[in-house]
């Protein structure tokens, strides 16, 4: 895609730049990958039969272009040997088929950029290369290289400003915020009309400064879809000044079959649509529609979306998670395992665990070891989760071995995930392939769910499944909500939706056979399975796992296990204040009672907690009925705390 307004120029000045840089062995017309010149750009020994690179066949100007592209690259390690070899037959193709097509140009800035791939595609076709059934040709090197060398040489000759140009790489605007582990970092105009083109670029420089290169892209989407409908209705038009109703509601029922089956983008891109009308109007720009945005697009033309509800939420099964466990050895490449094991252990987005920087992403405490790491996506910097001992280890073990390998050259931000060379040097693996390596071991080790099919993963199910996991094990929604880094509690308040979800549906599966409980002669009565919820009793063998059930003077205390409290286990036992005599024998004697009633349940239902709390209860009741049962009172403070004694009570009386 060529730049419209823009023609790339091999300039003196340029053409001088490109020979300074070849000089010693890059002025080579054949590179042999195994002459000791390229020892040092080796990262690992050479062992393919295929080892060398020819230019000769190209024509004087392209040929330096070309050599100067492949120079430049493998010299800042972007480009491995291993590609450079492999784009040789690639290489030969091009140089027969510019030789026949472009005989006489002497730089790729000359051809006509959209024509040139059409030519390449067929003649590619021609020689035999097949189509796959998506239209892509069945080997994408080809059209990789010839992408590669013109975009890079596009920006080796273009030296304008990078808001000026027609395709944007927000790797080059300082500010612009963008994800890392992932290839798009490009926002092209090329496809807005001319006339409204200046307008587009104006706009989304401002939203650069505020928003992700993400959401940048998707504005930039909808201005593309709305601006060429509009120029192909009004080719005379350069600005939005008239636009009515009557062009919005023609723009939409074209916009509605254009976008049938993606609900989400349809609702996206008429949002951003709608955003640009209120932006440019409030900012005065020249070109902006002269009736309100309100009266252009009505909130009613925008659809509902379909409310995420637990159903929705795709989390990772409990017997999943236990296959994957299993096989985890088996994940290559194994540089992927700590990846997952991280993913599994803090809940967080592949993005934040593959942000993490090895210098400080681990830190420990008197209270043990804590992931540390920034979550941009919600301003959360500094962020930190606990982790266990196991997952700690491993981390420092990736730690140790990436601050070994790293430089201020190859890892200049110290990212605990990186690539040292190849096209993404210095920057994290994208996060994709995480998911394809573990559905790669769930093909090759027979991964599948509750239904016997095949487990397809996605990296973002760790994420829900941990959330999951926190409620289900009693954490405070506040905390889990804390933890995620969740910007608003709805996300969080849907895992707990789960929760109930998943809790109602083994407890009807535990009890398909029917609820009995023992009245008062000792006989079993059966409990009607669709009545239970409404009776007034409790069924101690169907208590929330997370719960402490501790008997209490008045009742049950039913708190979650994890959340403290002061008043559980009666401090009055164990105050110096609590005055106890003989009277008060029976109500002792009964507690104990129901206290050990309790701690029987426990035992039998395997409840650790009940029994640990309820036997230190048991433990203080029955030291102060040891002590009034030898008719003694019992009060810690003693006689003197309570009563006037000595010369005390003298003066006491005659006050």
């Amino acid at each position: 895609m060529k730049d419209a307004k823009f023609k790339i120029l091999a300039t003196t000045a340029k053409m001088n730049e490109i020979h300074a840089a070849l000089k010693g062995y890059w002025e080579n017309d054949t590179w042999v990958i195994t002459d000791p010149f390229f020892d040092e750009f080796h990262t690992k020994k050479w062992t393919s039969t295929n080892r060398t690179i020819v230019f000769s066949q190209l024509k004087p100007g392209i040929k330096e272009e070309i050599k100067y592209f492949f120079a430049y690259r493998i010299s800042i390690k972007t480009l491995r040997l291993n590609t450079v070899v492999a784009y040789g037959t690639t290489l030969n193709n091009l140089a027969v088929f510019l030789n026949k097509l472009y005989p006489n140009i002497t730089s790729l800035g000359d051809i006509a950029y959209e024509k040139f791939l059409m030519q390449w595609r067929s003649y590619l076709i021609e020689q035999g290369l097949s189509l796959k059934t998506n239209g892509c040709l069945s080997s994408h090197q080809y059209e990789s290289l010839v992408n590669q060398l013109y975009f890079f040489l596009q920006n080796f000759y273009d030296d304008r400003e990078e808001f000026e140009k027609d395709i944007w790489d927000v790797r080059r605007i300082s500010g612009a915020r963008f994800t890392d582990n992932k290839a798009g970092y490009l926002l092209s105009f090329l496809d807005i009309p001319l006339p409204y083109r200046q307008l587009a670029k104006k706009y989304l420089k401002v939203r650069l400064g505020r928003c992700c290169q993400k959401q940048c892209y998707s504005d930039l989407f909808s201005l593309r879809l709305f601006f060429r409908f509009i120029h192909n209705k009004y080719t005379r038009w350069r600005d939005i000044k008239l636009l009515t109703r009557n062009d919005m509601e023609e723009y939409l029922s074209w916009y509605r079959s254009y976008t049938a089956g993606y609900s989400v983008k349809h609702v996206d891109f008429l949002n951003g649509l709608r955003m640009f009308f209120e932006y440019i109007q409030r900012a005065e720009y020249p070109e902006a529609p002269e009736k309100p945005s309100v009266c252009l697009i009505f909130n009613e033309d925008i659809p509902r979306l379909h409310k995420t509800t637990e159903n929705d939420i795709k989390y990772i099964p409990e017997g999943v998670l236990q296959q994957l466990d299993d096989n985890l050895e088996n994940l290559t490449p194994p540089d992927h395992i700590p990846k997952v094991v991280l993913l599994r252990a803090s809940g967080w987005r592949a993005s934040d665990v593959l942000n993490l920087r090895y210098d400080k992403c681990l830190e420990r405490t008197v209270q043990g070891w804590w992931l540390c790491g920034d979550i941009p996506k919600t301003n959360v910097f500094n962020h930190r989760v606990p982790i266990t001992d196991e997952v700690a280890s491993v981390v420092q073990a990736v730690i140790d071995e990436v601050r070994e390998k790293s430089t201020p050259d190859n890892n200049p931000r110290k990212l605990l995930f990186v690539r040292f060379d190849g096209k993404r040097k210095g920057r994290p693996p994208e996060g994709e392939q995480i998911k394809y390596a573990l559905n790669r071991l769930a093909k090759e080790c027979n991964i599948v769910d509750d239904q016997g099919q095949l487990f397809h993963f996605k990296n973002h199910a760790f994420r829900h499944t941990k959330g999951v996991e926190l409620i289900n094990n009693g954490m405070n929604i506040l905390h889990v909500m804390k933890w995620m880094a969740h910007a608003s509690p709805e996300m969080t308040l849907r895992y707990a939706q789960i929760l109930d979800t998943t809790m109602r549906k083994s407890w009807e599966d535990a009890t398909k056979n029917g609820l009995f409980r023992i009245d008062p002669s000792g006989k079993a009565i059966k409990i009607d399975l669709f009545d239970i919820e409404n009776e007034d009793l409790i069924e101690w063998w169907y208590i929330r796992s997370n719960l402490d059930a501790v008997r209490m003077p008045l009742g049950y205390c039913m708190k979650p296990n994890k959340v403290e409290c002061k008043h559980q286990l009666n401090p009055c036992l164990t105050c110096r204040n609590l005055c106890t005599t003989t009277d008060f024998i029976p109500q002792y004697e009964l507690e104990i009672m129901e206290v050990k009633a309790v701690i029987q349940r426990g035992m039998a239902q395997g409840r650790t907690i009940w029994v640990e709390k309820n036997q230190t209860l048991l433990e203080r009741y029955e030291a102060i009925l040891a002590v009034l049962k030898d008719g003694k009172t019992h009060h810690l403070a003693g006689k003197r705390g309570r009563e006037y004694v000595g010369e005390e009570r003298a003066y006491a009386g005659n006050t």
